[in-house]
């Protein structure tokens, strides 16, 4: 992996002050983070394109990675559920011609094939670095459900284990981690180590001044990090 100061220093270095997505999932892993497994691979090549999905095996994610667009999903710039080679080799195609459309001039610097996660529930947890109040955290239901249910709150860093448990019971998430109307619990314990490494990335690196991961998918065991854009100062 590469040096985690490397990554900030190399964005800083192109005029960025967004990460690319495998750069800012570099560091979330650098902490402890999981995410999914993924491959880079030459935006020029379909068929190594093609590889990369071979090599995880099938369902794959596609996304591309270009310094012209921030939202990949209004661009056009990610595909869900890609079942095989002859499916991804075609979307490489229609992901190129999408984005010409939606976002025109955009240069694809690569394509991020990552392994398709399977069903959770989904949260969000970001940080961000206030200049009035420092380094604090945000926790709630995350996906779909931001913007109609707007189940965040928000602590300030640092947050001991038990303030981390106040914060996520104020939440309806909280709701669904302990079960709820007969499903089972889900891993609460990944999710509060998941705000504790978020918490050290923040220490670690006072270049950030953003972490969004949303969303960030839970299981009966562990949790996973399926999207994270990290923005620097």
């Amino acid at each position: 992996m590469t040096n985690p100061s490397d990554i900030i220093q190399t964005a800083l270095s192109e005029g960025r002050k967004a990460l690319f997505e495998h750069e800012a999932k570099d560091l979330a892993r650098s902490v402890g983070i999981i995410v999914p497994k993924y491959v880079l691979a030459d935006a020029t090549d379909s068929k190594v394109v093609v590889a990369a999905g071979e090599s995880l095996g099938f369902p794959v994610v596609l996304k591309a990675v270009s310094p012209d667009i921030l939202h990949k999903t209004e661009a056009g710039a990610v595909m869900l559920n890609i079942t095989s080679s002859a499916m991804l080799a075609a979307s490489v195609t229609a992901m190129k011609n999408m984005i010409a459309v939606r976002a025109p001039g955009a240069v694809i610097r690569s394509f991020l094939v990552e392994k398709l996660m399977p069903q959770g529930l989904e949260l969000l947890i970001g940080g961000l670095r206030d200049e009035q109040f420092g380094p604090s955290v945000a926790f709630g239901l995350g996906g779909i459900w931001v913007e109609a249910f707007k189940d965040a709150v928000f602590g300030i860093l640092p947050l001991s284990h038990e303030e981390t448990v106040d914060m996520i019971s104020q939440t309806r998430a909280s709701m669904f981690l302990r079960g709820f109307r007969g499903s089972p619990a889900l891993d609460e314990e990944a999710v509060h180590l998941i705000i504790t490494n978020l918490s050290k990335l923040l220490d670690d690196h006072p270049g950030i001044r953003e972490i969004d991961m949303n969303p960030v998918r839970v299981y009966a065991r562990g949790a996973s990090a399926l999207d994270v854009r990290i923005i620097l100062m």
